[in-house]
C-alpha cells in the first residue's frame, strides 16, 4: 500500500513537471497559463496589492500596473481576444497609474515633469492601448487620449532644442526609461535622433547602453536586456550585432536555457533593480530577458521561460495562477509579460 501511494505521488509529480515545462510550446496551456496569471494579478491589484509593492519598490504602484496592463493588451491583440472584460482589467490599470497615489512620487518641477520613468511607462502603455483594437471597448478614451497628448508635448518639447538622457529623478538618469518613453512617441524625426544620443553617450567600450547616468562606463544585466527589448521593437539598425554583444557579456546557456549575470564580473551583489542575485545571475535580467530574446525569435525564450516556470513551483487552478507561494508578485509580472511574447 505504501509502495502504491509512493508510485502515484511520483507519477503525480512527473506529471506536475512536464506540464510546467510544456506549458510555452502548447497554445492551450500558454493561453491558460496567461489568462489565469491575469485573473490573479488584477484581483490582488483590484484589492490594492499596488500599494503593499510600493512599499517595496520605488515606482511599484505604476510599475505593477504597467505591466498588467501591457501584458493584458499585448495577449489580446496577438490571439484577436477583444472582450469587455479585458478592456476592463486595462481601464481600471490605467485609472490607477494615472491616480494621485501613483504620481505622488514622481517630482513635478523637474524637467520633463515628473521625469522619464512616469511619463515613458505612462505612455507606453497608453500609446499600446489605442493601438489595440481593445481600446474600442474602453470606458475611458477620452482620459488616455488626452493624458497621451500631454506627455507627448512635454516631451517633445523638452528635447526640442537639444537632444539629451533626459533625468527620472533629479540629477539622474537611466536610458532604459528614455528608451521606454521612445518607443510611446509617434514623431520620428526627435526619436531617431534621441535614440542616436542614447547610444552615443556610454563609455563602455562594448559600446553596450550604460545602467545610469551617474556611471556611463557601468553595464548592468538587467538594464541591458531592458534596452535591448527596446532597441529590437524599435527595429534599430544593427540590433542583432548590439544582442549579440549582450549576451557574450551577460548571458550563459545550460541546455539551451539562458542565465544572465548581472555584473560583467558575476558578481553576487544585489538591489532593487537587480532582484535577487545568485551565483552572479540575477532573477530581473534572466526573466527580462525572455522578453527581449521572444521579440527577436529566439528558440531560447521558450526554454528558459518553461524552466523558470518549473522552478517557481506554480499554481495553476480554479481560473488563477501563481510562483512561489505568492511571495513575490513583481515576478508573477515579469513571467506574465515575458509569455505574451512567446
Amino acid at each position: 500500500m505504501k509502495r502504491r501511494i509512493l508510485k502515484i505521488i511520483g507519477v503525480s509529480i512527473l506529471i506536475y513537471v512536464f506540464i510546467c515545462f510544456a506549458t510555452p510550446f502548447n497554445l492551450f496551456l500558454r493561453n491558460r497559463s496567461i489568462e489565469n496569471q491575469i485573473n490573479y494579478l488584477s484581483r490582488i491589484l483590484d484589492r490594492g496589492y499596488d500599494d503593499d509593492l510600493q512599499l517595496s519598490y520605488p515606482e511599484g504602484k505604476l510599475f505593477s500596473n504597467a505591466l498588467l496592463a501591457l501584458s493584458t493588451i499585448e495577449y489580446c491583440d496577438r490571439n484577436n481576444e477583444f472582450h469587455e472584460r479585458f478592456s476592463l482589467i486595462v481601464d481600471k490599470c490605467i485609472h490607477r497609474i494615472q491616480s494621485e497615489k501613483a504620481l505622488r512620487i514622481f517630482n513635478p518641477e523637474i524637467d520633463p515633469k515628473y521625469g522619464m520613468f512616469y511619463n515613458g511607462w505612462v505612455n507606453y502603455v497608453n500609446k499600446a492601448y489605442q493601438g489595440s483594437p481593445l481600446f474600442e471597448y474602453s470606458s475611458i478614451q477620452e482620459s488616455v487620449i488626452g493624458v497621451s497628448k500631454v506627455i507627448e508635448d512635454r516631451l517633445l518639447r523638452t528635447q526640442i532644442d537639444s537632444l539629451r538622457v533626459l533625468d527620472t529623478y533629479l540629477g539622474s538618469n537611466w536610458p532604459a526609461d528614455n528608451l521606454i518613453g521612445i518607443m510611446s512617441l509617434n514623431e520620428d524625426s526627435i526619436k531617431w535622433r534621441w535614440i542616436d544620443t542614447i547610444l552615443n553617450s556610454t563609455n563602455h567600450p562594448s559600446k553596450l547602453v550604460h545602467h545610469s547616468g551617474s556611471n556611463k562606463s557601468e553595464i548592468r544585466g538587467s538594464s541591458s536586456a531592458m534596452i535591448t527589448f527596446c532597441l529590437s521593437e524599435l527595429t534599430v539598425d544593427g540590433i542583432k550585432e548590439y544582442d549579440n554583444t549582450f549576451k557574450e557579456i551577460f548571458v550563459d546557456e545550460y541546455l539551451g536555457i539562458q542565465l544572465v549575470k548581472e555584473y560583467e564580473d558575476g558578481s553576487n551583489i544585489s538591489d532593487i533593480d537587480s532582484g535577487p542575485v545568485l551565483f552572479g545571475y540575477g532573477a530581473s535580467a534572466t526573466i527580462m530577458n525572455i522578453k527581449t530574446q521572444a521579440s527577436l525569435n529566439s528558440s531560447r525564450a521558450r526554454l528558459t521561460w518553461a524552466a523558470m516556470n518549473v522552478i517557481s513551483l506554480p499554481v495553476n487552478i480554479f481560473g488563477k495562477k501563481y510562483f512561489m507561494f505568492k511571495k513575490e508578485p513583481m515576478f508573477d509580472l515579469f513571467m506574465l509579460w515575458g509569455c505574451v511574447e512567446l
